[in-house]
């Protein structure tokens, strides 16, 4: 099995077979110079700690609730820190389904969510996912676009970290064109 820090993405090093295999499947842990980054003694706020990775990061508590987000994540949501701290993901995210009754967490399409799938089961079993496909209805981000994430997590104590490994839209022609055909 492979190695790679789940941060930095280099290889890890450990004991491989001898023969490697491409299709090898990959497991993820944090390497050395990560770890040494993130324990560092300096006196820091967790979001200028957060901003010390690559890409959108959030912080998610046990509950679901956004405890910070770095620079990066702030500037995808287009929101201030205060403006997301401590709010349910689906609302911070502005997810149509969150302001549904029950709101978010709480209607039928939360059940189907990826993005709470994967951070809870993060949670639950302290496995880390990798660059899971999730598409949240974010129309106010989209416009009649689909909106695509990639979203890797990691579980920190009781919290979970979320981070957006990349973003894309979907044009509506295409996926309307899509379900017209017949197979």
């Amino acid at each position: 099995m492979k190695r790679v820090c789940a941060w930095c993405r280099k290889k890890m090093k450990g004991k491989e077979p001898e023969s490697v295999d491409t299709d090898m499947p990959v497991t993820h842990g944090i390497c050395p110079d990560c770890l040494r980054e993130m324990l560092s003694h300096e006196a820091v706020t967790l979001r200028e700690y957060l901003d010390r990775f690559p890409g959108p990061v959030f912080l998610v508590d046990a509950e679901g609730r956004i405890v910070t987000a770095n620079k990066e994540g702030l500037k995808v949501l287009n929101k201030r820190a205060e403006d997301i701290e401590g709010r349910l993901g689906g609302d911070a995210f502005e997810c149509k389904y969150a302001k549904l009754p029950g709101g978010c967490g709480n209607t039928i399409h939360c059940k189907t969510c990826t993005i709470r799938i994967t951070v809870t089961d993060t949670l639950e079993t302290g496995q880390s996912h990798t660059k899971i496909p999730a598409y949240p209805d974010l129309h106010h981000m989209s416009g009649e676009n689909r909106i695509r994430f990639l979203i890797s997590t990691e579980k920190v104590g009781k919290a979970v970290l979320l981070r957006i490994d990349e973003i894309s839209m979907e044009k509506r022609e295409l996926r309307d064109a899509c379900h017209d055909l017949v197979f």
